[in-house]
């Protein structure tokens, strides 16, 4: 054992080297290759002197990566070039952008165009209309010269020449740049720069240039009102320039394939694409649905066209494809109620929503309820929920709410005034035309509403005519201040009663008595009884009084009565109109009226007696 021992040790002792070669390498670990590469990096760029922007961190050992890639490393690539001035670097890269530019065809006759358009679009040109002549001929010629025109209007820049050119050339210029845009309609309708130039040819460009545009569109109407660049302005295309006959053809190709190249004049609407032939029902049927799903799933409902064949659609399709189209339509109601024929779409969504449809409807309509008053066709869908929704505490809450309360912005227009003028005389055939009060009857009638039309209009009176009657008192100079506002007054007058109506009455005449009261009368100021739309309504006020007598309520003219003074009598008594209306407020007028009015007119039977208007002589005999 011990002789075990003894041999090792001087094993051991016998290689010193070997053993003092262990201890260093566990004082002094080799280094590793990152840090080497860093260190030498770090030589380097002290060596020339570089100020390092980045901090350099040495190697987390806990987030190595194990991953032994190694990527082959090319020494013939050539290093990046740094540069050490931005400007340089800048400059360099201006030219390689110009070299590029220069390398396309067509770069010297887009900077020479641009150089004249410049030129030309300043409104004030220094050489006046000759040099604009001058530079639009130059431009012309040069783009025409090249047959540049169907390139240019793609492009953002060069589109702004050629609209520059509609907008300034003479007829004979535009119609040569019409031969080279007409061609190419379709592609520039779906470009969002040619699209501009389409609008300059049918804007500046002659009857024929339109209807060429226009006839270029045909067989492609569904594409073109389904792509999000052409919808606008296949629209006002449609709406504002396309012929009867033209819209007539556009309208057909959402019929089917069949009338995409092939055009038939008999064909006005859908029915008459099978009137002849009822086997084609279900196919037209069919085929229109799917090219208005198409424009319904993209949302491009704010189209004259589409409004139209929807419109046609829904008055031809079965129970159960309205009701779909229906649920689908009622979120967007407001877009379409902004045409005649997407107005009558509306109402066949009111007439035969359901339940649910309609409260979607009012919802969706809420934020929008005074534009829409206001619109020619949208006040036609608020008058259509007025006359059809049974739950009437829903429809205060949603749509009347906000009627009542911008009633006088809406008095003043003239759809707003129809909303209004339904809230007191609802199918008065004096204030709208039988044609819609029948349409709407019919659209009722054919509906799923179950409450009766006048316990409706009762209950919607109800809760207008407080309010209305309010406004009138409050601020009476402002309804009679104008003809169609001293109407609108009347009607709501009409239907008033009780303190709410002598109020009412009240506020008109401290207007009436007021010797100064004056309105406008073509740009000059008239007296008030003296303008003949006021004066015609004061006198029909004042033929209500008979109704009013009956049911036992407070009269126009015992108030007026009340508040005549010798200043107004004196006024009154001397104009044809003033006697006039005191000859009906006499007439209609009960007999404590009438004696009221004899004791006040004694004092100035001299002055009456001396004037020669019809008026005066005949109140003269009334009074005596």
């Amino acid at each position: 054992m011990t002789m075990k021992k003894t041999s090792s040790s001087n094993d051991h002792t016998e290689s010193p080297p070997a053993k003092k070669q262990k201890n260093n390498e566990k004082e002094s670990p080799p280094k590793n290759k990152k840090q080497n590469g860093l260190e030498k990096g770090i030589k380097y760029a002290k060596n020339n002197k570089k100020n390092l922007q980045t901090i350099v961190k040495k190697p987390n050992s806990k987030f190595t990566s194990n991953n032994t890639f190694k990527g082959k490393y090319d020494k013939n690539k050539p290093k990046a070039e740094i540069f050490e001035n931005w400007n340089e670097f800048k400059k360099k890269k201006k030219e390689l952008k110009l070299k590029r530019k220069q390398s396309r065809e067509g770069y010297d006759v887009i900077v020479k165009a641009k150089q004249i358009g410049e030129d030309l679009r300043k409104k004030s040109l220094p050489g006046g209309e000759p040099k604009r002549i001058q530079l639009i001929n130059e431009l012309h010629s040069l783009l025409k010269a090249g047959g540049h025109y169907p390139k240019f209007v793609l492009a953002h820049d060069t589109a702004r020449l050629v609209q520059w050119l509609l907008k300034y050339s003479s007829d004979t210029v535009i119609d040569q740049i019409s031969k080279e845009l007409v061609p190419v309609s379709v592609n520039m309708l779906q470009s969002k720069y040619g699209i501009h130039c389409v609008k300059r040819l049918l804007k500046y460009g002659s009857n024929e240039i339109r209807n060429q545009v226009i006839d270029a569109m045909m067989g492609q109407a569904v594409k073109l009102s389904t792509h999000a660049i052409s919808s606008p302005v296949m629209e006002y295309a449609y709406s504002t320039w396309a012929s009867p006959l033209q819209k007539q053809y556009l309208i057909q190709e959402f019929f089917g394939d069949l009338y995409k190249n092939s055009k038939d004049k008999s064909v006005k609407h859908l029915r008459d694409t099978y009137k002849d032939n009822p086997t084609l029902k279900n196919a037209n049927l069919g085929a229109t649905k799917a090219n208005l799903l198409r424009v319904i799933n993209k949302s491009f409902l704010d189209s004259g066209l589409v409004q139209t064949v929807l419109y046609q659609y829904l008055s031809e399709c079965s129970e159960e494809d309205k009701k779909e189209f229906i649920s689908l339509l009622a979120p967007h109601i407001v877009v379409i109620s902004n045409s005649k024929d997407g107005a009558r779409a509306a109402m066949q969504c009111i007439w035969h929503g359901s339940t649910k449809d309609r409260k979607i409807i009012m919802k969706t309509i809420k934020e929008h309820v005074v534009e829409l008053c206001k619109h020619e066709h949208g006040h036609c869908t608020v008058i259509t929920l007025l006359d059809c929704i049974d739950d009437t505490v829903l429809l205060h809450k949603i749509i009347l709410s906000d009627i009542l309360n911008n009633a006088k912005d809406l008095a003043v227009n003239e759809w707003g005034r129809k909303v209004l003028l339904w809230l007191v005389a609802p199918a008065d055939s004096t204030k709208f035309h039988t044609v819609f009060i029948k349409e709407l009857t019919e659209g009722r009638e054919s509906s799923t509403c179950k409450k009766s039309s006048e316990l409706r209009r009762k209950e919607i009176l109800g809760y207008s005519i407080k309010t209305l009657l309010e406004l009138v008192s409050n601020d009476s100079k402002f309804w009679l201040s104008s003809p169609s506002l001293a109407i609108e007054m009347l009607a709501i007058v009409k239907v008033g009663s009780g303190s709410d109506l002598e109020k009412a009455y009240s506020g008109l005449v401290d207007v009436l008595v007021d010797p100064k009261w004056s309105v406008k009368e073509n740009d000059k100021d008239v007296l008030g009884i003296e303008n003949a739309g006021i004066h015609m309504a004061l006198k029909k006020l004042a033929q209500f009084d008979k109704i009013k007598l009956e049911n036992g309520d407070v009269t126009f003219g015992s108030v007026l009565v009340e508040k005549l003074n010798e200043a107004i009598l004196d006024v009154w008594l001397k104009l044809n109109r003033g006697c006039f209306i005191l000859v009906a407020i006499f007439e209609n007028g009960s007999e404590a009226t009438q004696n009221t009015m004899k004791q006040k007119l004694k004092k100035h039977l001299k002055l009456l007696k001396k004037q020669q208007t019809a008026g005066a002589k005949i109140l003269t005999k009334k009074v005596s």
